[in-house]
């Protein structure tokens, strides 16, 4: 079972709800991922890549919106140990 949802909410604190996660945090984020949570991860990019697909061109925002999210995931997926 995967708790990356709760490393996410660790990785908050002290931050607003509207916030980002700073790329400072990203690789301590990374580290407390297991092999479950890594899946995870990959399912979520692919989720973000199939709604990117579904979202109309004339929406830049919501295309913005995912692309960040996207580049969050991608970046912690790259500290994953092999």
């Amino acid at each position: 079972m995967s708790n990356l949802k709760e490393i996410l909410e660790k990785a908050k604190t002290g931050l607003k709800p509207w916030e980002p996660i700073p790329e400072a945090r990203w690789q301590a984020i990374a580290a407390e991922c297991g092999q479950a949570e890594f899946h995870d991860i990959e399912r979520r990019i692919q989720s973000l890549k199939n709604g990117l697909a579904e979202t109309p061109e004339w929406d830049g925002d919501t295309q913005d919106d995912i692309n960040r999210a996207l580049w969050f995931f991608k970046s912690l997926h790259k500290f994953r140990p092999e």
